[in-house]
């Protein structure tokens, strides 16, 4: 597990005093399971809170970065002046790509760059990525416990064993005791 997701895991834990005792094995086990969800649903909600304010830092930086940096001219535009002419030519049937001459494949203008990844796609990718590393730790603990009531609930419905071959053993003949 993350160091980074404890701090949303590790809470602090209510007063346990206040509560009802559960009766048998498997209304403790419902009631550890509903807290389980109720904790897991906390964790999300906490992780969720932590990315919204990384977001507004992240747009608060940017801002400020736009801010202090002097105004650079855009680069060079590139020439596209091939691109148009193929593509105000007219088609022809069998002619490949128009905006290609002769199926040759354009040389890569190294002035054209991809553009990042906004931020709020970051942060999200990264929330996704948290929520999904906690979801399979936490299914572990919460299916060990779905699966101790399932097997609390299977014995509990399954009817005490008949014993059909017990001897009655009349009190008199009863070889243990002496004849009175």
């Amino acid at each position: 597990m993350a160091d980074n997701m404890l701090q949303h895991i590790l809470r602090p834990i209510p007063d346990l005093n206040s509560l009802p005792q559960p009766k048998d094995r498997g209304e403790r086990a419902k009631i550890i399971i509903s807290n389980l969800e109720q904790h897991n649903q906390d964790v999300r909600a906490s992780m969720l809170a932590e990315a919204r304010e990384k977001l507004t830092a992240m747009r608060a930086d940017e801002d400020t970065k736009m801010d202090d940096t002097p105004d650079v001219q855009n680069p060079a535009v590139a020439d596209h002046s091939r691109f148009v002419a193929n593509m105000n030519a007219p088609h022809t049937d069998g002619s490949r790509d128009p905006c290609l001459l002769h199926g040759a494949v354009p040389d890569a203008d190294e002035s054209i760059t991809q553009a990042p990844v906004p931020t709020e796609v970051r942060v999200a990718q990264e929330l996704l990525q948290r929520v999904d590393d906690y979801d399979r730790h936490a299914r572990q603990t919460r299916d060990y416990y779905v699966t101790a009531l399932e097997r609390y609930q299977r014995n509990r419905s399954d009817p005490e064993p008949v014993q059909t071959n017990k001897a009655h053993v009349e009190p008199a003949r009863d070889p243990r005791r002496r004849p009175t």
